[in-house]
Order: C-alpha cells, then structure tokens, then sequence
C-alpha cells in the first residue's frame, strides 16, 4: 500500500510539474502578445502626442458648473460662442461666477479678456454641446434630451432632434453629413443623427466619462476624464469611427473636457478645448491646440509655446 502512495505521490507531482510548465508557456505567450499590442498602442499614442501641440490659452467669463458648449466665431477671431447652465451644478466650496443673468444663455465672449459682450437666450436648460453648420447652431440640452437647430439671425429654434438621453460632446462630420452625440444615460455610446431629419443611423460604442467630441482634420477626438474632483486627470483620445474604440490617448494636464474645430490664420485645423485648470473652484481656460491627423502623421511637430501639457501630476 505504501509503494502505491508513493507511486501517486509522484504521479501528482509530475502532474503538476507539466502544468506549471503548460502554464509557464502561455504566460509567455501571453505576455509576447500583450507586449506586441502594448508597442502599437505605444507607437500610437506617441504618434497623437506629437500631433497635439497647444498655441494660445483663452480667458472664460466662469467656471466649469456654469460653462458647457463652444465654438469659435466664424468672422472674428477675437471672439468665441458659449453655452451655459442654467441650474450649475456647483461642488461644495465653490463659488459662482457669472451673474445669474447670463445663465441658461449662449453668450458671445471675448478671447482676451473673459469678457461677456452678448448673451441670448436659448432655453431654460442645462447644455452639452455646441457645433455651427451651414450656417445654424445646433445646441444639446440635457434635460430635454434634444439638439436645438438655432437661427443665429434672431436666436430662435427652428428645430428640435429628440435623443434616447440627454447629450455631453456634440461632433458634425462634414464628409457624412451627421451629428455625433455623446450620450451618457444608462448606457454610454455615440448616436450617430443624420443633421437633416434628426433620424439617429447608428449607435456606436463610447466609454463612460467621455466628454467632448470634434472632428479635427479627419480624426474624431474625444475628451475623457477620470472624475471632478481634486486628483482627477483626464486623456485625449483618437476613437474609431466606425465602432467608437480607442485607438490612441494621451494624459492631459488639467481636467480637458468640451471640445470645438477651429483653424489657425492659414487655415490649419487646430481645435478649442475648456480646462478645468482648478478642481477646488472650477477655475478654467479655453486652449487652443493644433492637430495633425492620422493620414498624415509624418507631418506632425515637436515644437510647442505652451510647455508641459502631458502627463503631469493630477489636479
């Protein structure tokens, strides 16, 4: 009886021996493809920082609870489009910034100074974002789970798309002629809505606490952030366009939240993109950056005014 535990004895220790050899081997194996997908997400993540570089900083009229959408003036250079809350949904300590008559507004502000030269009003909701097509702003409100086709001649809405859910980041794709909205109830995706019936075409995948969304030279950005509160980081992303995956990030310094397309003086895409520069008083900026897309990432410079910018401790 003996002889036969001992024969099991080794029986279970060769047993074991093979699997932990069986096993070794795909850990190896693992590891090689994990290591292989970690080098290409590598590469493209170095390929988007080298392709983001920031040019100037803007001056904004609040702070974060307040502001939401924003776009660039088509005619002067000085200026930016801004939507507002109308209910701010302050953290505690913080104090509020823009008088309550410019609440719940799109407001006309001044790039230098942070001052408010118009304000209309919209509707008596809180916002996401914000995109001028052809001549017409189209405005997500959160409550009313819509996007707004607003006349800038007078500010009145001429249409109303419903959304499944309330709306964060607002994108038109020119090349396909839609709205992308970033909705974020239940559970997070991209609608997809043709901008002339308001009909949603697709759904696409988005991850949670995804923020802004704009199409800058080719590519769909996204803006994403770990959180509001003091120690929260946030990344820019490139994301798939026909899935809404990440294909490439990068750590931002300072909470990077609501985005917009825009163009330097010869024409080159660069975006708009508000800071949260502040956790504890929502204190932002408005930062432009210039982007080079992924069809022509050799083009992509190194050389950057506004230093460190990536990868810096969290607010």
């Amino acid at each position: 009886m003996k002889t036969q535990d001992e024969s099991f004895g080794r029986l279970i220790r060769r047993s074991l021996l093979a699997a932990t050899i069986a096993l070794a081997g795909l850990v190896a194996l693992t590891g090689a493809s994990l290591a292989t997908d970690d080098a290409k997400l590598t590469k493209d993540d170095a390929r988007l920082k080298a392709a983001v570089q920031p040019i100037e900083d803007y001056k904004t009229p609040g702070i974060e609870a307040e502001l939401s959408g924003l776009w660039p003036h088509p005619t002067n250079s000085d200026l930016y489009y801004l939507l507002t809350n109308k209910k701010p949904p302050y953290r505690y300590g913080q104090k509020p910034m823009l008088p309550e008559k410019h609440l719940g507004k799109l407001l006309t502000v001044n790039k230098r100074t942070g001052e408010v030269v118009a304000a209309a009003r919209i509707a008596d909701d809180d916002f996401g974002g914000l995109v001028m097509v052809d001549g017409f702003f189209y405005a997500a409100i959160t409550n009313g789970a819509q996007i707004l086709k607003i006349d800038p001649a007078n500010f009145k809405v001429v249409a109303r798309y419903s959304l499944p859910s309330p709306a964060g980041g607002l994108a038109y794709d020119k090349e396909r002629g839609v709205l992308i909205a970033q909705l974020y109830v239940e559970h997070p995706h991209l609608a997809v809505m043709d901008i002339k019936t308001g009909k949603v075409l697709a759904n696409l995948w988005s991850d949670e606490s995804a923020m802004g969304l704009a199409k800058i030279d080719g590519d769909w950005l996204c803006t994403w952030a770990s959180g509001w509160d003091p120690g929260s980081f946030s990344e820019l992303r490139v994301i798939d366009q026909q899935t809404g995956k990440v294909r490439s990030r990068i750590r931002m310094n300072g909470l990077h939240t609501v985005l917009s397309p825009d163009a330097d003086h010869n024409g080159k895409p660069t975006f708009l993109c508000m800071i949260t520069v502040d956790s504890y008083t929502g204190q932002t900026i408005i930062r432009k950056y210039s982007y080079v897309g992924e069809h022509r990432s050799g083009q992509a410079s190194v050389s950057s005014p506004v230093p460190s910018v990536w990868g810096s401790p969290a607010l």
